[in-house]
């Protein structure tokens, strides 16, 4: 897959809709969106982590350098600054269906975050 945009999903595909906890995702849809070829990343493994589930997800998405671009509802600031850090752009306060939020980012609708819009509590991301 070429470099791609992951959304945070409640589900496995485009007719999903955005999950808005980006830790908490169940589900990432990757998506190519120049061909809307998409996969889905199961992020089950990082859900049953009591702390860091935020990094940890960030982590797993640019472990290969494919994600480019993260759409999701809200992200903490240690996520934020792990994503950022690879260099991935980050769009927050997403809601309705993958493929709604997908032709938003296309069209240029979506604004580029420019930091996290979830505080930190205690060190874990809600």
């Amino acid at each position: 897959m070429m470099k791609t945009v992951a959304i945070s999903a409640s589900g496995k595909d485009l007719d999903s809709c955005v999950e808005p906890r980006f830790g908490r995702a169940r589900f990432f849809v990757l998506v190519d969106p120049a061909t809307e070829d998409w996969e889905t990343l199961d992020n089950m493994a990082n859900l049953s982590s009591l702390m860091d589930v935020g990094i940890l997800t960030a982590k797993n998405l640019t472990r290969n350098q494919v994600v480019e671009t993260v759409v999701t509802g809200h992200c903490g600031p240690k996520a934020f600054k792990e994503l950022q850090a690879a260099g991935v752009k980050v769009f927050l306060n997403a809601r309705g269906s993958l493929r709604h939020v997908l032709s938003e980012l296309r069209r240029g609708a979506l604004e580029e975050a420019s930091g996290p819009n979830v505080p930190q509590f205690g060190g874990h991301e809600r």
